[in-house]
């Protein structure tokens, strides 16, 4: 009977002694450690995957309070394997990333804009403009044009989630003094700030795929025109620029050189563009008064139209063909004043004569528009 019960002891304290277990957390602890010894390591070799340095902390595996199962037997001198954590990727983001590209801010509908571009160093140059051909006087018969020019640096740039980076704006300048004004061209010149920049301070940017309800509201009015059918639902197709103090926001598109062709093609498309919201907004329009001033904004969509392809033109073409060009413009003006007035003779005195001659106005403007546009193929 001792014999049996010595036995039964014998083999339960052999029992304990082969298949012991670690306590529960002592694997997290020895991953930890291998951890800290991967940042030492990647500190003393100047290493830094992240790309924010020992500031990025690496997640751990969750702790656990089961117990492990008893470890298999190994052979003597078998090495244990080195556990590893899950390697998550993590994407790097600088300014070099969007230096290819414009970030634009607008109504939408073209009134105004606001674009700017963004170098690898995080200096940007951008332009300003808002037209109100309509605010015309002496000496500036083709109205008001409130512009500006600007440069200025974002810096600071830190990761706030995998699609978003925030950064400051260090500094903003204005070529032109604001307030100042002149008249070039027969149009005033009146420099402004830059919307869409001024009294920024924190700004961020929202890279392709991030979740379109995770974005401010603010930001998504502002780009719900540059999305499909209006919506800003599902993930973010392209880069955003968000201007947290004004709540305002910039839609990004690669920024590719265009030939002269190609920028005349998409200013005409915009008097189009124009034109197309004018004509839907004729069916509200009862009064001959209304009509009149219908009329004469459609004339100065396509006059507008024709200058800046003007402008282009002589930035493309050469000296001599801008020349004979201009000989030739000088009689199209000329023509197109005379036809203007001979529309509206048959209603001479009458409400109906500024309706006919801006309407001919308008026909002959941007029939020249189309007939310039041919020069720069």
């Amino acid at each position: 009977m001792k014999k049996k019960i010595f036995v039964m002891a014998l083999f339960f304290i052999l029992t304990l002694c082969c298949g012991c277990t670690k306590p529960a957390g002592t694997q997290n602890q020895n991953l930890k450690e291998d951890i800290l010894k991967e940042d030492a390591a990647g500190e003393i070799s100047g290493e830094d995957d992240s790309g924010e340095g020992d500031s990025q902390e690496k997640s751990l595996p969750e702790q656990t309070d089961q117990t492990e199962e008893p470890s298999e037997e190994k052979e003597p001198g078998e090495q244990e394997p080195e556990q590893q954590p899950a390697a998550e990727p993590q994407e790097e983001f600088s300014f070099q990333d969007i230096s290819d590209y414009v970030f634009s801010f607008s109504s939408g509908a073209g009134a105004w804009s606001t674009e700017l571009r963004i170098h690898a160093d995080g200096t940007f140059k951008g332009h300003y403009q808002d037209a109100d051909m309509g605010d015309a006087g002496e000496g500036y018969a083709g109205g008001t044009l409130y512009v500006c020019d600007f440069t200025g640096k974002f810096g600071g740039l830190e990761k706030v989630d995998d699609f978003t980076w925030k950064m400051k704006l260090e500094s903003l300048a204005f070529e032109q003094e604001p307030g100042g004004e002149e008249i070039i061209d027969d149009v005033r010149n009146v420099y402004s700030t830059a919307y869409g920049i001024d009294d920024g301070e924190d700004f961020y940017l929202y890279l392709p795929g991030a979740e379109f309800s995770d974005l401010p509201e603010s930001f998504r009015g502002w780009v719900r025109n540059f999305c499909t059918d209006g919506r800003t639902e599902g993930k973010l197709s392209f880069y955003g620029l968000y201007n947290e103090k004004t709540e305002e926001g910039f839609y990004g598109y690669e920024y590719k050189e265009k030939s002269l062709s190609e920028e005349i093609a998409l200013e005409i498309s915009y008097a189009e563009d124009l034109e197309a919201d004018w004509e839907e907004r004729q069916k509200d329009i009862v009064s001959q008064s209304e009509m009149n001033m219908a009329s004469a904004e459609l004339y100065q969509i396509w006059d507008d139209a024709l200058n800046i392809v003007w402008k282009w033109l002589e930035s493309g073409l050469d000296e001599a063909t801008m020349e004979q060009l201009r000989a030739e413009e000088r009689e199209w003006i000329n023509f197109k004043e005379a036809e203007a007035k001979a529309a509206g003779k048959e209603m001479e005195g009458g409400s109906m004569q500024p309706m006919l001659e801006s309407g001919k106005a308008a026909e002959l403007t941007k029939k020249r528009v189309y007939e310039l546009a041919e020069y720069a193929k």
